[in-house]
C-alpha cells in the first residue's frame, strides 16, 4: 500500500486483503482527519487487548483489569450519532461503566448507556484478549451483527498484532492501528533507523544487534568511540514498558583490545534488569530470538523523560495530540510510573516539533492509529537537546489520561502552545498514573472509594474543573491498585492534587 500524491491511499494488484479493507477506514477521531469517506464513524468496535509479548505482560500485576482504561474512549457517545461496542475477557462491573459514562461532559449518563453494548468472553485468562475472542465464532458474529453497515464502522484497538488483523478481517471492519507488517517500525532498532531518516536526534549506539556476540561487539565499539561514556542500555527490540531494559556498566573496562574480552567475560554479573526477575541466560535468549539495540545511557545535571503522543489519520495527517513528563520507578529507574500534562513550557514546543517529524516518516510508511515517541532530555547550559529513544506503535500509558480529559472537558490540544483548552477556553492540566498501588488499597471496593471520594470532595467535579478522574478500579480487591488522573487549572495545581488523592487512599483504607 502506498501513499498516492494527494495524500490518499492508492491500491495495486499486490495488496492484501487487509490492506484493501484498510482503504475503507476512517478515523474514529472526527478533526484528525476521517480517512476514506465523511466524517468519523457512526460505530466504534472497541477491542483493549494487551497484544503483546507475554513475558512482558506476565510481569504487570492485575493486567487483566487494564482492559478497564479504555473505558476513557467513551467520550466518543457525545457524538449523538456514534454508538460502541466494547469486548472484554469477563463483565465489567456495571458500577464502573456508570462512573465512566458520568464523566462525559457533554451527554447524559442513560443516554450515552443507551448507545453502548457491552460483551464479553467469559474468560479471566492472562492471554490476550483478541485471541480469546477469535476463539469465538459465536461471539464474533454477535459483533457482526451490530455492525449494520462495515463501511461505517471501525475497531479501535490498543495495539495492532496478527490477531488484531484477523479480527478485523473476520468482522469485514478496519482496524484504527498499526498494520503488523509495519510492526518493526516500532521495535528498538526500527525506531532508531526511522529517528535518524526523519532527522530526530538518537542516542550515540547501535542498532541491529542479533545475538550475543553483537552485543558484546556494539559495546565494545561504543567504549571505544567515546571513552567517556559511563554506562550503556541494552534494550530488545520487541519489549514494552522496560521489561527488556537492562544496564551495563563499564567501569574496570581495559583500554584497547583487552575490552571485548573483558565485556564478554564480565557481561552476565554486570548488567542490571529494569524490571526483575529475569537471569542473563534468560535475557540472551531472549536477545537471539528478537535482535536489540545498545545506546549510551544519558547522563548530565538535568535529565528528564518526555514523550509525545500522535495521530497518524487514514489519509496520512499526522497531528501530536499531547506533550508529557513521564515518571519513572524501579531500581533501574525504568519502570513507567505515571505523567504530567502538558510537558514542561521549556521545551515543549521543540518536543512537539520533533514528534511530528517522527508521526510523518510513519506516515509516509503507512502507519494509521495512535502512536507515542518517548525522548530522554538533557540540559544544556540554558536550553535542553532531546534524543529519541522509542517509539510506541500503540496506546501508552498517557492515552487514558489525555481521553479522560477529552471526556471532562469537552476540550482540545492547542498546538500553538502546547496546552489542552476548554471550550471556554480555559487551560487544564493533569499528573495521572495507572500504576497507584499499595497492599492496604485491597480493603477497598470500587464502590466505597467513590462514595467516599464523593463526600470528601476527591472527584472530578464540572463545575470546578479540577478534582480526580480514577479508573481501573476492578483492580482494587485483588490487586490494590487503580489509576488516577489529577485535573486542576495548573500543573502545580494538578501536582498538589494527586498528593491529595493518594493521601485520601491511604487514609481511606487505613479506616
Amino acid at each position: 500500500m502506498t501513499r498516492d500524491g494527494q495524500g490518499g491511499t492508492g491500491a495495486d494488484e499486490g495488496t492484501t486483503p487487509f490492506q484493501r479493507l484498510q482503504l475503507r477506514l476512517r478515523s474514529p477521531f472526527g478533526p484528525d482527519g476521517a480517512g476514506a469517506g465523511e466524517g468519523p464513524p457512526g460505530v466504534v468496535v472497541v477491542v483493549p487487548s494487551f497484544t503483546l509479548d507475554q513475558a512482558g505482560m506476565d510481569k504487570i500485576p492485575g493486567i487483566l483489569h487494564y482492559e478497564e482504561r479504555l473505558l476513557s474512549f467513551l467520550h466518543l457517545l457525545a457524538d449523538p450519532r456514534r454508538r460502541i461496542v466494547y469486548v472484554t475477557s469477563r463483565p465489567l462491573p456495571e458500577p464502573l461503566v456508570d462512573y465512566a459514562l458520568g464523566l462525559v461532559r457533554s451527554v447524559s449518563a442513560r443516554e450515552a448507556r443507551a448507545r453502548l453494548t457491552l460483551l464479553d468472553c467469559g474468560d479471566d485468562r492472562p492471554v490476550p484478549l483478541t485471541r480469546k475472542i477469535l476463539r469465538r465464532p459465536a461471539l464474533v458474529e454477535r459483533v457482526r451483527g451490530l455492525v449494520p453497515d462495515p463501511l461505517d464502522a471501525c475497531v479501535l484497538a490498543f495495539n495492532g498484532s496478527a490477531h488484531e488483523r484477523e479480527l478485523a478481517l473476520r468482522l469485514g471492519v478496519p482496524l484504527y492501528a498499526c498494520d503488523p507488517d509495519l510492526a518493526h517500525l516500532g521495535g528498538k532498532s526500527g525506531a532508531r533507523a526511522l529517528f535518524k531518516e526523519a532527522g530526530v536526534p538518537v542516542p550515540r549506539g547501535v542498532e541491529g544487534l542479533r545475538d550475543g556476540d553483537d552485543l558484546v561487539g556494539a559495546l565494545a565499539a561504543l567504549r571505544a568511540a567515546h571513552p567517556e561514556v559511563r554506562r550503556a542500555m541494552i534494550k530488545l527490540n520487541e519489549s514494552f514498558g522496560a521489561g527488556g531494559n537492562a544496564m551495563f556498566d563499564f567501569r574496570g573496562v581495559p583500554e584497547g583490545r583487552g575490552a571485548e574480552d573483558w565485556i564478554r567475560r564480565v557481561l552476565p554479573e554486570r548488567v542490571e534488569f529494569a524490571t526483575p526477575p529475569d537471569t542473563w541466560e534468560e535475557y540472551a535468549e531472549k536477545l537471539a530470538a528478537m535482535g536489540g539495540v545498545v545506546e549510551e545511557f544519558l547522563e548530565g545535571g538535568e535529565i528528564v523523560s518526555p514523550s509525545a503522543q500522535v495521530h497518524v489519520a487514514p489519509g496520512g495527517a499526522v497531528r501530536v495530540v499531547s506533550t508529557q513528563d513521564q515518571r519513572f520507578e524501579g531500581a533501574a529507574g525504568q519502570t513507567y510510573a505515571g505523567c504530567a500534562f502538558p510537558a514542561r513550557a521549556e521545551y515543549r514546543q521543540s518536543l512537539q516539533e520533533l514528534a511530528g517529524r517522527a508521526g510523518r516518516a510513519l506516515a509516509d510508511r503507512g502507519v494509521v492509529g495512535i502512536a507515542s515517541v518517548d525522548f530522554v532530555t538533557v540540559r544544556e547550559g540554558a536550553g535542553f537537546r532531546h534524543h529519541a529513544v522509542e517509539v510506541n506503535l500503540r496506546m501508552g500509558g498517557g492515552t487514558a489520561p489525555l481521553m479522560f480529559l477529552h471526556g471532562v472537558t469537552g476540550g482540545r490540544y492547542e498546538p500553538r502552545t502546547g496546552e489542552f483548552l476548554t471550550p471556554e477556553g480555559e487551560p487544564r492540566c493533569y499528573v495521572a498514573s495507572d500504576r497507584v498501588q499499595s497492599p492496604a488499597y485491597r480493603s477497598l471496593t470500587p464502590r466505597r472509594l467513590l462514595d467516599a471520594a464523593a463526600r470528601n470532595g476527591v472527584l472530578y467535579r464540572h463545575e470546578e474543573g479540577r478534582g480526580a478522574v480514577f479508573h481501573m478500579l476492578g483492580a482494587l480487591p485483588g490487586f490494590g491498585k487503580l489509576g488516577v488522573v489529577a485535573v486542576d487549572t495548573t500543573g502545580e495545581g494538578a501536582e498538589a492534587g494527586f498528593r491529595k488523592v493518594v493521601d485520601f487512599l491511604d487514609s481511606l483504607a487505613a479506616g
